[in-house]
């Protein structure tokens, strides 16, 4: 019978042959061990941490905050409001169905903004201006898209420059809040808190106040709140959009579709700038039926004076 020490050494010695034989193997199937890994690896399946990958997202990104830019500017500016854009952009922009003719594409060589009503300003276009975007050709942002480089702005160009812009500014928001503290006094017209407070800070478009005089002047009407569909705007943009009660008031909210009706034709407007872009019947979350009236962005200035 072998000694315990003559056990020992054969079982080192099986041992020692194992693990050879298992460093063989692994060696032998080391790539197809990587491949598994590599296939099995989170990392690896999402492109993770490779700059071919990297650059593909960055490039989606961008994309992706273009397109929401382009859907804005699409929907919520007026299709007769000249828009200066890249080249990129304008194509994103006509393809969303805004019209050719209302798009400037700017060069590279271009020495200002002036002649545009609106820019989408890209990177590329912030680079190209510098600080005189923001302080002199186009002060106001009336909607923002994306963060850091990606980001994109919607910008109204100051025709006659920024510190102009700015004192036409204070001088309609004094004519809107005016104006909207006299529109409250008229019997026909019924306001939400929240909408008295609105107009009160004479946050309201002067187009749509202008249209909500004329429509108590023919019917009452009973405001149920002003909206704000311009994510990312600068501070004291005018809301544009407003959801009326469409029930009559003056029938303690019944009445049939005779009074939506005329509210409907007292908006169809023969002047433009009075003309609201859309006017679907709605029904807000609460199941209150609204009539909502939107104005096309940007907002005019100097209408009210």
């Amino acid at each position: 019978m072998p000694s315990a020490a003559n056990r020992a050494r054969a079982a080192a010695r099986a041992r020692r042959w194992w693990l050879a034989g298992l460093l063989i193997a692994v060696l032998a199937g080391t790539p197809v061990l990587l491949v598994a890994l590599h296939q099995r690896s989170p990392a690896a399946a999402s492109g993770a941490g490779t700059p071919g990958n990297a650059g593909s997202r960055r490039i989606a990104d961008q994309a992706a905050v273009r397109n929401a830019a382009a859907a804005w500017v699409a929907s919520q500016v007026g299709h007769n409001i000249l828009v200066a854009c890249d080249e990129v952009t304008c194509a994103d922009l006509a393809q969303d169905g805004f019209p050719a003719a209302s798009l400037d594409i700017l060069q590279s060589t271009a020495p200002d903004l002036y002649g545009s009503q609106v820019v989408v300003a890209t990177a590329g276009i912030r680079s190209q201006f510098g600080s005189q975007l923001t302080d002199e050709f186009a002060p106001e942002v009336i909607a923002s898209f994306g963060t850091g480089a990606n980001r994109i702005d919607i910008r109204v160009i100051a025709p006659d420059g920024a510190a102009a812009f700015r004192r036409s500014q204070s001088a309609d928001l004094r004519a809107r809040q005016s104006a909207a503290a006299e529109l409250l006094t008229k019997a026909t017209v019924r306001a939400s808190p929240s909408a008295q407070r609105i107009l009160l800070s004479g946050l309201v478009d002067a187009r749509l106040l202008t249209v909500l005089a004329f429509l108590a002047s023919q019917e009452p009407i009973d405001i149920v709140r002003f909206r704000d569909a311009d994510p990312g705007a600068s501070a004291g943009v005018p809301l544009r959009i407003a959801d009326l009660a469409a029930a009559d008031p003056a029938a303690g909210g019944g009445g049939n579709g005779s009074y939506l009706q005329s509210l409907k034709a007292l908006l169809n407007s023969p002047i433009p700038a009075y003309a609201p872009m859309r006017v679907p019947t709605v029904t807000l979350a609460t199941g209150q039926r609204v009539l909502q009236i939107t104005f096309a962005a940007p907002s005019p200035l100097g209408l009210l004076g």
